[in-house]
């Protein structure tokens, strides 16, 4: 077997011999494959691995493939360029993972900035009216208006003058639904300030000429009067009593104001005050609103405070956001006398409630539709007299158009994203709900009445 070994190695060594021959043109050329590496794997720069000794070369590259065996060997610059090509891989790959460490790292030390920097949680801002609640009306909504009754009051005073003091029936039944298009009733609207309520009463007053109970009529000393009459005051007539105070509303409930039915219009932002002690089962009144976004009614009301110096003129409107003077979801707070504390979703549920099932709701972008729509819905008409009809629809259109009480100055809104406009959606978050839901209540009331 041994010999048989050698003779076959000895044949290899001749084929290899003729082969180098025929490559150099007949000469002999030198060993190309050391001894000790005759059964290995040739050298490969792609895989280097270890060896125990180099392979010998020629000094010119022979390319073996043509022979059929399939081998070509590098000469030491091309392994050269192969080790450099994965060195620089490896670099490579290293400073892809520097990079990436650095950029988490940048990541982490925003997110630490951003919780140690970011604004502290803002306080409930009370608003800037009545923060004492009126605990004849113990209301926040969590429970219904339905059934929150009309008991006798301590003061006997009180319910000399009106009949629901000792009636006991629910407050709900002292406005009608607004699908109702029957009975006596007395417009009420519920002022929200800076949503074009001073547009609304001066329309009401000058152009359509009817008589209203508001702030006003108790000026020029009739704060004192003890009987309820027809005051005209800057050419429109009031009743002499005063609804923008919860006092105010309980001296004319002292009066009779229920039971006389002066008033063409009563004004108030008290609602549950109003339909407690000026309304009642029988005389029932009959409420509508105008919105505008909360967002907005909040800026207008920032920039209207700074011009009558309500506040300090180096007040930014950020920091009016953050708490300084602005007011904490006025609607739903005065809609469900809700005036301390922090509200809850039962306070939201009940507005809605009270908005969908008691009001015609308007809006300040469509001004002139929405008060064609509340003349439809008060049964306010323009005179029969083709003259005087055509100058109060002028006198409406000015209004609309102008509008009254409007801020001196112009101004910027906060651009959405802001702190500024952050920090005022923070503070109408449930003004801002109520508003998006009044405005599928409206029109289902709309195609109710067909209006």
């Amino acid at each position: 077997m041994k010999e048989r070994q050698r003779t076959r190695d000895k044949g290899k060594k001749k084929d290899l011999r003729a082969l180098g021959e025929k490559a150099k043109g007949g000469k002999e050329t030198k060993r190309l494959v050391p001894k000790s590496h005759s059964n290995r794997p040739y050298f490969n720069a792609a895989n280097p691995g270890r060896r125990n000794g180099s392979p010998m070369y020629h000094s010119e590259s022979i390319n073996y493939s043509r022979a059929g065996i399939g081998v070509v060997f590098r000469d030491a610059d091309s392994s050269a360029r192969a080790l450099q090509e994965l060195a620089q891989r490896r670099q490579e790959r290293a400073e892809r993972k520097r990079a990436a460490m650095l950029i988490g790292l940048l990541m982490a030390m925003a997110v630490s900035v951003h919780l140690f920097t970011r604004p502290q949680p803002i306080p409930l801002v009370q608003p800037a009216y009545e923060k004492k609640v009126d605990e004849t009306i113990n209301y926040g909504g969590d429970s219904s208006l339905e059934s929150l009754k009309v008991d006798k009051k301590s003061d006997a005073t009180i319910s000399k003058g009106s009949s629901n003091a000792t009636r006991g029936d629910s407050i709900w039944n002292h406005l009608t639904d607004s699908i109702d298009d029957f009975g006596n009733f007395t417009p009420f609207f519920f002022h929200v300030p800076r949503n074009g309520g001073q547009t609304i009463k001066d329309i009401v007053g000058l152009c359509l000429e009817k008589v209203q109970a508001s702030e006003v009529g108790i000026r020029e000393g009739h704060q004192d009067d003890k009987e309820l009459q027809t005051v005209t005051i800057d050419n429109i007539k009031y009743i002499n009593v005063d609804t923008s105070s919860k006092e105010g509303i309980e001296r004319a409930a002292v009066m009779g104001f229920e039971q006389q039915q002066m008033a063409e219009m009563v004004t108030s932002s008290y609602f549950l005050n109003v339909a407690k002690y000026l309304f009642s089962a029988e005389r029932q009144g009959r409420a509508f609103i105008l919105l505008r976004h909360p967002i907005d009614r909040a800026v207008s009301m920032f920039h209207y405070q700074k011009s009558v110096g309500a506040l300090g003129e180096k007040l930014s409107l950020e920091d009016y956001a953050r708490g300084n003077g602005i007011e904490n979801n006025w609607i739903v707070r005065f809609l469900t006398n809700a005036m301390e504390g922090e509200l809850k979703k039962s306070h939201l549920d009940q507005a809605k409630k009270i908005l969908s099932k008691k009001f015609l709701v308007g809006f300040l972008d469509d001004a002139d539709e929405s008060l064609t729509r509340m003349m439809k819905y008060n049964g306010w008409t323009y005179s029969e007299d083709e003259t005087k009809g055509l100058m109060q629809q002028d006198c409406v259109k000015k209004h609309v158009t102008e509008g009254s009480n409007s801020n001196p100055n112009e101004y910027e809104m906060p651009r959405k994203g802001s702190q500024s406009h952050a920090l005022l959606s923070w503070q109408t978050q449930y003004d801002i709900k109520l508003y998006g839901e009044s405005l599928t209540l409206n029109t289902f009331i709309l195609n109710f009445l067909a209006f």
